[in-house]
Parts: C-alpha cells; structure tokens; sequence
C-alpha cells in the first residue's frame, strides 16, 4: 500500500503514484490467502490510494476482489484442494498477463516521458519560443486523459512561462496525463481479460472433476498429475500424467516410505528422535604421525618450526600477528582434523513431519520404468512435502551430483505454470531426470549429504535420508562408510527405496531397504 505524509511534496506524491501497481509477489500473496484460509482482499483498507486531488483503485485488484467475493467461486476454491490449485495458477497468469500489458505501455511512452522530465531545463530563449506548440501538441495527445489545456494557457500568458513554478505544474500535469493514458490503456485489457479468465477456471475444473468421476481416480492423484503439467489443460497430458502417478496403486512401497520419512521432536509422537545437545563440534589431534600434509590457519597447537621462529624473532612478531589475526599462518594438516559433532545423545518422542533428504539415481541404468517409477515417488514426496511444509533436499546423483530444494523447486514450476519464468538452474526436465551414460558415484553425493547432516545450524540436521536407486553403486571410499555407520549409530536414518532386481551391498548401512521388483517391456 502507498502511504504519504505531510512532508511529501507534490513532485515526490506523483512519483509514489506512478510506482502505485503492486509487484507480483504481492498479487500472488492476495491469492493465496484466498485460497489457503479464505481470505478475501478489502480493497478500501489494502489497495486504495487516496489524496486531495486523485483517487486510485488497481483494477488488477478490483477483479480479484470481485471474484473473491462471488459465493459460489468460494464454495468451489474452498471445499477443493485441486480446485485452489487450478484458481491459484488461472489467477496467477491473469495477474501476469495483466502486468504485461502494462510494462508494453509503459515502454510506448518512454519516450514522451523524458521529454516531459527535460522541459524545466530548457533555457529562457527556447521557453518563450515553444510553450505554446508544446501545449498545443500535449493537448493533441491528452485532450481525453485529463489535460487541462485552457487553464495552462492562462497560466502562461502575460509573461508566465517565465515563472519556473508553472514549468513544474506543467511537467507535473504533462506526467500525470501520460499516466492516466497508461491506467485507461491497461484498465481496458484487465476488462477485455475478465470476460474469460473466470469462465476459464471453470471450464478447467469441470472437465477435470468429469475425468475425477469418469475413472474413479480421487482428487489426490488429480492435483498430483495436475502438478506435474504445464498449468494448460490437454487431455492426453493429463493421462500421460495420470499413468505415472497411479504408478503408486500398484507398488504401494511408494506411499509407505514417503509416510516414513521425516521426524520432529514431539511429545504426543510415537516415533523417536535421537538428539544432540552439548557443543556444537569437537576436533580432535593425533599423534604426529597422524600429520598428512601442510594448510593455513590460525591453530597454535599445529604450528610449523617456521612459524614458531617468527613468534620469538621480535622483529618478525608483527608479522606473526597478523598471519595470525588472518588466518594465514602454516600449519600441519592432520587425519582426525575433520570437525565431528559433539553429540551427548538422548531419544525424545517424534512425529513424522521433519525434513527429508532424497538422493536420486540418473544413471543410465534407471532408464526406462525405472524413471516413471522414480518420477511417481519424487510426485508423492512433492505433495508432501508442500502439504506438511516440509524441508526436503534433493540430491540427483549419477557422475556428478545436482543439489535442489524441493519446495522451492515446486515453487518455481507452479509460477512457470502461470507463464513466469525464473531462471532455471536446475537441469530438470518436465518431471523427469535427465540421464547421463556411464556408471555411478556415490561419494560425491555421500559428501553433500553428509555436509547437510553435520551442519547444526541448518535445518536437515537430524533428517532423514532416502535413496532411490537400483542400488548397483560401487562403495566408495573406507572413511565415508565409515561416517555412514556413524550416522546411523547418532540416530539418523536411512531408508532406501530399490528398483530392480539383483543383489546389493549396501543393506547393513540401511534401516530399512524397500523393493520394487519390476518386469521389463519385451522387445521384439
């Protein structure tokens, strides 16, 4: 909202009403309240700008309002999780589609604009020589946009337009009608927008609601196939879809392990959490001969001979300072520097609603089923995960690993449904991986999620970890199999989720390994 005070100038109130559309964000914002918790805009209270001389109403909001407040648009958005979903993204691209058409008209009179900005910079000679033809041509554009010509006129006849202060009135009224053009210009998209956009959030929802009904599906596996689309309604998409997601009807694993993972500390919880209180890390210093190289740092306790004789030369013990003060002093590296958690252990009840962390295979040997498998349980754990509000870090690993937020993924694809395109960092293709030719590495991957557990700032400390794969992955190295059995003793746990047949070698540092057995497409 656009607020003033009584210390704007007149100048300074124009600019804040030429700012006065909203970002997206803040649209979106409006709409998932309505959606969420049913939370209608009040546009006198939210959006309405007001001062002596203008009086401003957003037309973007005003539909909004307006269809918000329509009984039977609320009994449908609020009875229906997909039905909030299809009126949240159909909104959405109204909003955007809106915003569009207002940038273009803004960058039309671009132009006009720094022209309007330069005229109180004119010198004496050109304002006595061209005040009457600008009039003339500004009431040629904006006769209708609320431009006072006659009383301009009157303003700078008899030597006026040497008065500097009607200059600015004149730069101030010139702007104001080029704005008001811009407000009538996008007000009559927004209207010509309207006819359709409400009548095509039903359309969508009907037609779903008649497949809901049709093929007995449920309103779950809808949204979820729904989520996986482009936000436009195509029948065979939504089957292509569809198909993946009753994927979960036939292997019921894919439900079990997403109800599985994630705990949080909770009285009323029947599952337990295994915690950590005391100091955040320890580091511990071997013997000697535990030294397996040099690096730079600050311990005392690590220092190289050379260093040490800087410390005790007085006339290098500035220097020493400040090596010291940088971080920037030689020291020996040991084995046993690397930091480990300080965990004095103890169980506390848990609910399954903490953070995930799902470490996906795309290695060439998922191709296939394995990949529309894969895809139907990273759905259920999206649904989830928003649904909860859970943390959920993915780790998509093959020879090389990609790191993803979840929800923040499903975030960015919802706005890309609406038509708005953030950069997209992250190689992911319509819901599925892109496959990679060669074999699989897993300590890359073993690395990252290590890291996430071990931080105990950051919010997957204490998460627990899947694996989806076929689980024909090499071991790697003897000290990261290692810190696995440490986890697991401090109380992490890792589920995997097997796809495939054959036998693994990674069972003893699982909790649990679900199998999904599969019979390949027959070839001819």
């Amino acid at each position: 909202m656009i607020t003033y005070s009584d210390a704007d100038s007149k100048a300074a109130i124009y600019e804040k009403i030429r700012r006065r559309r909203l970002p997206l964000n803040d649209y979106l914002y409006y709409i998932r309240r309505f959606v969420e918790i049913g939370d209608v805009v009040e546009m006198e209270k939210d959006v309405v700008v007001e001062i002596a001389w203008k009086l401003y109403e957003d037309p973007i909001l005003g539909y909004l309002s307006k269809l918000m407040n329509d009984p039977i648009v609320q009994s449908v958005v609020l009875s229906s999780k997909l039905a909030g979903q299809i009126f949240y993204e159909t909104m959405g691209r109204f909003v955007a589609e809106c915003l569009h058409a207002e940038k273009f008209a803004s960058q039309r009179f671009f132009t006009e604009r720094k022209e309007a900005e330069k005229i109180t910079e004119w010198s004496m000679q050109k304002k006595k020589d061209h005040w009457q033809a600008l009039l003339s041509t500004i009431d040629e554009k904006h006769h209708d946009d609320g431009f006072d010509t006659d009383f301009m006129k009157e303003q700078f006849s008899h030597d006026g337009w040497k008065d500097p202060e009607n200059w600015e009135n004149l730069q101030q009224e010139w702007m104001a009608a080029i704005d008001e053009r811009i407000q009538k210009e996008v007000t009559q998209k927004v209207k010509a927008k309207e006819q359709g956009i409400g009548g095509g959030f039903n359309r969508i929802f009907e037609r779903l609601g008649e497949r809901i009904r049709s093929q007995g599906m449920s309103e779950v596996e809808a949204l979820q196939a729904w989520n996986m689309m482009d936000g436009q309604w195509i029948e065979s998409e939504f089957e292509k879809k569809l198909h993946i997601v009753q994927i979960q009807n036939k292997y019921p694993q894919i439900g079990e392990v997403a109800r599985k993972m994630g705990r949080l500390p909770d009285e009323d919880g029947k599952d337990h959490l295994t915690v950590q209180t005391g100091f955040r890390h320890k580091l511990d210093h071997s013997s000697g001969s535990d030294i397996e190289g040099v690096t730079i740092g600050r311990d005392l306790n690590a220092l190289m001979p050379t260093e040490l004789a800087q410390y005790t030369d007085t006339a290098l013990e500035d220097l020493f300072l400040r090596k010291w003060v940088t971080s920037r002093l030689q020291v020996f590296r040991y084995k046993s520097e690397i930091t480990k958690p300080a965990r004095r252990l103890h169980s506390e009840n848990a609910s399954r609603r903490g953070p995930m962390i799902v470490c996906v295979d795309s290695s060439a040997s998922m191709y296939g089923v394995p990949q529309k498998i894969e895809a139907s349980l990273l759905s259920k754990l999206e649904q989830t995960a928003e649904q909860l509000k859970r943390d959920c870090f993915l780790i998509d690993f093959s020879v090389g690993i990609r790191p993803i937020e979840l929800r923040s993924r499903r975030k960015k694809k919802a706005l890309e449904r609406m038509g708005i395109r953030p950069e997209d960092n992250e190689n992911f293709e319509k819901d599925y991986f892109p496959f990679l030719n060669g074999g699989t590495d897993a300590q890359k991957m073993l690395n990252l999620a290590f890291a996430l557990l071990d931080n105990g700032d950051d919010r997957y400390m204490n998460a627990d970890v899947l694996w989806i794969t076929d689980f024909l992955i090499p071991r790697t190295t003897e000290d990261l199999m290692r810190r696995f059995k440490e986890y697991q003793k401090t109380g992490t746990r890792f589920y995997g989720f097997k796809i495939g047949e054959g036998s693994s070698n990674w069972d003893q540092y699982f909790d649990k390994i679900y199998e999904i057995r599969y019979r390949p497409p027959r070839m001819y």
